[in-house]
């Protein structure tokens, strides 16, 4: 009886050597470390600070900074880094404390580069300035100051007989801010006294030289006028005036009779004979001309012919859908980025600015091992799933054409769709997972951690230690390697209803598109929607009929 009672306390040291060995906040370490790793820094940043708490490590110190920095708070992991940066190697630190302290100090260099900082300059010296920011005063505001990126800032700002600024800015990452201060003065305030400005004496110029005399000028004898005597006058012979030439006139225009300018009688001259005034001297009425036909007016350029609307169009081309990570999350946690790949043929009818256009299409649902938790489970019922599903869809779709030119070259399209989906090929598998960092055999190790990193069940309690993830306590008894989902029309007994959905309604709505086409009879589409299988973007190309 005492060897069955010795080997039962043996095992229970066994189990229990590591739990009594471990320091205070090891297990929060730990879990937060895990969780860091995984990109779950909401579920770390609690842990890891409840371990600092009861200790501290460089080994969690640095991913707790490192959330800190993904969560935007800049400040409080600088200064963990620096924290650990500084720190030497001290007794009971492990190769991981060593490790941490090293890329700490890298860390903290790269993330200094990213924070904002901010420097207020006065436009001119005020007496008695205080600038506060947040509610903080700040000693010297030339100083550059340091801030997070994407938080409000409140500056206020006061002076003795200035009236009081307030500002909110926001500073973004690596950004180098100077914010200049120009207050105004209050009404009825005196201003301060202006410095004198120094003025300089007024130059004395060195007395100018008296110029040199210069010597009169002598001037030339003035010469005695000399009569000169008056020209003889020879006398002259009468000559006949000439007739005006007549010039060859230009067709003028209809215009008033103008009155001839009056001539004033001229006395004659007593050596000249006088001529009587002839009678090509009076005034000749104008000449009308004919009025110049208008020319002939040519016939106004045809329109070019607006495109033939063509009626019936076959088209086929590539479409996929995109499954987000983050729709993972409305239903559990884990997931991942999925895009599953596809094409369609669809045949399309006019019917005034509509198209009604049917189409079959092909969908491969393949998803990659993926870990997953629905909401309301422990972290103990974690699963690895994984797909290769693939599907046949037809569906019709009604799309609403916007010219965007005259000759429909381009137009924008809007529209809907509903149809149905048939997996006709492939399975859903699911298979229990446990920790990945866990030790087989040590029941201590096996606690939650980053579900990237869990590893298949091989089998209940396989490997061992790990009953508390695989086991056959529950609806997941029998998720082993190789267990396929049933369909959800299938209940088998005993157990819940199956996921794999056979036949499913499918839904598009918005689809946005856009319509080129280059030639008569082919036209090529572009179009983004919302569907129940996920985001949906498709490229084809339709030929007329």
């Amino acid at each position: 009886m005492r060897l069955p009672i010795a080997s039962l306390f043996g095992v229970l040291a066994v189990l229990f050597a590591h739990a009594a060995l471990a320091a205070p906040g090891d297990k929060e370490a730990n879990q937060g470390i895990n969780a860091a790793r995984g990109g779950f820094c909401k579920r770390a940043i609690p842990l890891l600070e409840s371990a600092e708490g009861q200790r501290h490590r460089p080994s969690s110190a640095v991913p707790l900074a490192d959330c800190y920095a993904k969560q935007g708070d800049l400040l409080k992991a600088s200064e963990i880094y620096h924290t650990v940066a500084s720190e030497k190697r001290e007794p009971g630190y492990t190769g991981r404390d060593v490790a941490a302290i090293t890329a700490a100090k890298k860390k903290a260099a790269q993330l200094d580069a990213r924070i904002p900082t901010l420097v207020v300059t006065p436009a001119e010296p005020y007496a008695g300035l205080v600038v506060e920011i947040n509610g903080e005063a700040i000693g010297d505001p030339s100083t550059p100051q340091r801030f997070d990126p994407g938080k409000p800032l409140s500056v206020v700002a006061r002076a003795e007989g200035y009236e009081e600024l307030s500002q909110k800015i926001t500073l973004k990452e690596k950004q180098r801010r100077e914010l200049k201060l120009r207050l105004k003065p209050k009404p009825g305030a005196a201003k301060p006294p202006e410095k004198p400005v120094a003025t300089r004496p007024p130059e004395q110029k060195p007395p100018e030289k008296p110029a040199a005399a210069r010597p009169p000028e002598k001037k030339p004898p003035e010469k005695k006028p000399v009569a000169k005597k008056p020209p003889e006058k020879k006398p002259t012979k009468p000559v006949a005036k000439k007739p005006p030439e007549k010039k060859p006139t230009k067709p003028v225009a209809k215009k008033p009779s103008e009155k001839p300018p009056e001539k004033k009688p001229t006395k004659p001259a007593a050596d000249e004979p006088r001529v009587a005034a002839g009678s090509d001297e009076e005034a000749k009425p104008p000449v009308e001309m004919p009025e110049p036909t208008p020319p002939a007016e040519m016939p106004e350029p045809t329109p070019p012919a607006r495109r033939k609307q063509r009626n019936v169009w076959l088209g086929a081309g590539f479409r996929g859908f995109f499954v987000p990570q983050p729709m993972f999350e409305l239903f559990g946690e884990g997931g991942r980025h999925a895009f599953f790949p596809g094409g369609d043929v669809s045949l399309s009818t006019r019917l005034g600015r509509f198209d009604l256009v049917f189409s079959v299409a092909y969908a491969r649902f393949r998803l990659q091992e993926t870990p997953f938790l629905p909401n309301g489970h422990p972290d103990t019922d974690y699963e690895i799933i994984e797909s290769d599903l693939q599907a046949l869809q037809a569906d019709a779709r009604l799309v609403w054409n916007i010219p965007l030119d005259r000759d429909e070259r381009f137009a924008f399209r809007v529209g809907a769709g509903l149809g149905v989906g048939w997996m006709f090929m492939g399975e859903l598998y699911r298979t229990q997972a446990y920790p990945g960092d866990a030790v087989p055999g040590d029941q201590s190790t096996f606690v939650p951690g980053d579900p990237y990193r869990y590893k298949k069940c091989r089998g209940p309690n396989n490997p061992e230690g790990s009953f508390r993830y695989c086991n056959q306590l529950d609806y997941d008894a029998d998720h082993y390697p190789g267990y396929a989902e049933p369909s959800w029309f299938t209940r088998p007994k005993g157990k819940p209803q199956g996921l794999k959905p056979v036949v499913y309604p499918w839904l598009l709505f918005p689809e946005l598109g856009l319509s080129f086409r280059p030639w008569d009879r082919v036209a090529f589409d572009l179009r983004v929607g919302a569907s129940v299988t996920g985001p949906l973007g498709a490229l084809g190309v339709r030929f007329a009929l």
